[in-house]
């Protein structure tokens, strides 16, 4: 499920032209698009404490312009700030997105508060030449590509619903398969021998209000057969075909269930029909489930021989 990386750009009314040109080239790289604290974020009917919060989940990466603004007398010295809006939202970012998808970028000289003291920041000065401003840019894209592809702990559940569907179901279904005697009927029910069996995690490309009855739909479509491997007392129930000498067990994980209502107590909306920022949520949960059970699936011996996800489109 290929798609634009979302990136937020927060800073203050005088720091637009800044915002507008870090867009521009960070966009140039044609795998991000960014949007400006201006151009729609903030929702009638919403305060901004409510659309910040929204912003936080439901955009991939976070931009805060530190730009000298505003001047403060700090022990009786005079020194160049960002406006206070710009670092309460920076700290907003950072406390759900963390800190390695939360970029502030400084306006050289901008007195910082101690807490940031210490961070490396990305700088830039009014007067940068446009080699400058690239530079600036790449190195924000470079950053910005490596850590998308890592999977995240944040607030929602996607990592420990990843973590729990690994180690309860997936590994104890892949051991079993990678070990079974080769020659030897796999399966409980349908007997016949396979050359190669292989595992195939399906990840649905958004949720639903059942996932149990989304992944029924889809094995039936398919026309997969039910069957359950392990102990005939308590077995693993899973799909399956066959590929010509091959077996494939199929599996789309119903534990993302868990995923819309953790997003509902976040954002409650009693409205009807679609809300965009919610659905922006889902999938960055689903994306993040994803990440995180190839990692495991990659650190486990057995698994990564064996085991593949994909999206339920693909």
């Amino acid at each position: 499920m290929e798609r634009l990386i979302n990136v937020f750009i927060g800073g203050s009314s005088e720091a637009l032209s800044i915002s507008k040109r870090v867009k521009s080239l960070i966009e140039g790289s044609g795998e991000i698009r960014c949007t400006i604290w201006n151009e729609g974020v903030f929702e009638f009917n919403q305060t901004f404490l409510r659309s910040l919060e929204q912003a936080c989940y439901s955009y991939d990466f976070g931009i805060l312009i530190a730009s000298k603004d505003d001047i403060a007398n700090v022990r009786n010295n005079l020194k160049d700030i960002p406006r206070d809006n710009v670092v309460f939202e920076y700290g907003l970012f950072l406390g759900v997105m963390g800190n390695n998808r939360t970029f502030l970028v400084q306006e050289k000289g901008a007195n910082l508060p101690t807490d940031i003291l210490g961070n490396t920041t990305p700088q830039f000065r009014i007067d940068f030449s446009e080699s400058e401003w690239i530079k600036l840019a790449h190195d924000l894209i470079v950053a910005i590509k490596s850590q998308f592809q890592k999977s995240e702990i944040q607030a929602l559940p996607s990592t420990a619903l990843a973590i729990g569907y690994f180690n309860s179901f997936l590994k104890s279904v892949a051991h079993y398969t990678y070990l079974k005697e080769r020659g030897k009927p796999l399966l409980n029910n349908n007997l016949f021998e396979h050359r190669e069996a292989k595992i195939q995690i399906v990840i649905p490309n958004e949720l639903s209000e059942s996932i149990s009855a989304k992944a029924n739909k889809y094995y039936n479509d398919k026309g997969y057969v039910p069957d359950g491997l392990g102990d005939p007392n308590r077995p693993f129930p899973i799909r399956f075909y066959r590929n010509k000498e091959d077996l494939v067990i199929v599996d789309m994980p119903t534990t993302l269930n868990a995923i819309r209502p953790a997003v509902n107590l976040l954002m409650p909306d009693s409205g009807v029909g679609i809300n965009e920022t919610r659905l922006l949520i889902e999938r960055r949960e689903l994306e993040n489930f994803k990440k995180t059970l190839e990692y495991l699936i990659q650190q486990d011996d057995y698994a990564r021989s064996i085991v593949e996800a994909s999206w339920q489109n693909d």
